[in-house]
């Protein structure tokens, strides 16, 4: 999409898929600095400066809608219900980058998954998925395998319930 010292041209709505922001340890590692899934923005704190201090990268197949930088900060300026509505998305997209970094620190693979379905869960506590299992388990800093069998031990004390790409806590 962009690499890091590129002039800040748009940000980002995600549409389908998902993207990361990517910088490069020294010893040449990809690190990826936060995530953007379908309904999120992406990008939106090059609004305040002038090159890109990431680099922007596709995960899937993804759609994204590309907004100029210059017409997004006019809409900040002139529409109130806008510049409200952008700065609620901005609130949940921290809360959520929040709660990826506190997940990241826990050793325990359950404990992350744990973590996950209680912060992320809805009204009715299910989850939905973020895509197949291999994107769940790099969204919770696992392999695949580690993944599976931190679910299959939740299973067997009854600590998660599944549904239609969905997952829920149970108390």
């Amino acid at each position: 999409m962009f690499r890091l010292g590129d002039p800040v041209r748009s940000i980002f709505f995600v549409r389908v898929g998902r993207v990361d922001a990517e910088r490069v340890a020294p010893d040449g590692t990809p690190l990826v600095m936060l995530s953007a899934a379908a309904g999120e923005f992406f990008a939106e704190s090059a609004l305040a400066v002038d090159c890109y201090t990431c680099s922007g990268r596709v995960r899937t197949d993804s759609e994204l809608i590309a907004l100029p930088k210059a017409a997004v900060l006019d809409a900040l300026r002139a529409d109130t219900v806008f510049a409200m509505a952008f700065l609620q998305a901005q609130l949940r997209n921290a809360r959520r980058q929040c709660s990826r970094y506190e997940r990241l620190r826990l050793r325990r693979p359950e404990d992350r998954v744990i973590h996950f379905l209680a912060c992320e869960g809805g009204p009715d506590g299910f989850v939905r998925l973020p895509g197949p299992l291999t994107d769940w388990a790099e969204e919770l800093g696992l392999t695949p395998e580690g993944l599976h069998r931190a679910l299959a031990r939740l299973r067997a004390v009854q600590r998660i319930e599944d549904g239609d790409g969905s997952m829920r806590l149970l108390r």
